[in-house]
């Protein structure tokens, strides 16, 4: 890929640094843990210990300084449960396969994402617009919404959790329990394909997918066409 004169839409030219980032190969079995730019009260979506457990079962983990600066842990934790950080985006979107947020991903930083990687962070289907869809898509990025994963009784699984009167500790080690094995899942799964058509809860929080939008949802509030994600995960070699 040449990244002569290679410029951003609404962002600043690429420097020497970055346009060598976007070339070099993306670490295998990896996730980035990214900072929200406005925390959503004191929890946290992943604990020093879900880190740590995720580093033991060989998952690469980068996360982004201070991304808990909000909650009782801090970048010591982490580094000292085996993660490696960075401190902007650029750096972390470049360097992971699976990039992870609470928060939606911003038009800047779709702006910003090279090809095929994989973003998981809550995502109303409210909140996206056209032009959004339209970059994931031209990139072939599989996005997953992680508040629209349902538990067997059909309940939102973040909503529940979020919705308790727990202290932040137990929303702490509840959201981990719940993201946990599914972030791994994400990142050593070599084709994402097989690991939806392996994973309901997956298959059923993904909303774009290999250049296609697949959320009847969004699909109907944008006035856009929809793929069956079964079908595609299915049919496509």
């Amino acid at each position: 890929m040449s990244t002569t004169g290679f410029i951003l839409e609404d962002a600043n030219p690429v420097t020497q640094e970055q346009a060598f980032l976007l070339d070099a190969p993306v670490t295998e079995d990896s996730i980035a843990i990214l900072k929200d730019e406005q925390p959503i009260g004191s929890f946290v979506m992943l604990t020093p210990d879900a880190v740590h457990t995720l580093v033991e079962h060989r998952v690469h983990v980068f996360m982004q300084r201070g991304f808990a600066e909000q909650s009782q842990f801090t970048d010591m934790d982490y580094a000292d449960a085996g993660a490696e950080f960075a401190d902007d985006f650029f750096t972390l979107s470049s360097m992971a396969k699976v990039l992870v947020k609470f928060t939606p991903f911003t038009d800047d930083q779709i702006a910003l994402l090279k090809d095929e990687k994989v973003i998981f962070s809550t995502q109303f289907p409210s909140q996206l617009n056209v032009l959004q869809i339209e970059k994931l898509n031209s990139k072939k990025i599989t996005a997953l919404a992680m508040n629209l994963i349902k538990d067997a009784e059909g309940m939102y699984v973040t909503d529940k959790i979020l919705s308790e009167t727990w202290s932040a500790s137990a929303v702490n080690i509840a959201l981990s329990g719940f993201l946990m094995p599914l972030l791994e899942a994400l990142a050593v799964e070599p084709k994402i394909k097989f690991l939806l058509q392996k994973n309901p809860a997956l298959m059923q929080s993904t909303y774009c997918f290999n250049g296609h939008l697949c959320n009847k949802e969004i699909a109907e509030l944008l006035g856009q066409s929809c793929n069956d994600i079964a079908s595609l995960c299915w049919d496509m070699n």
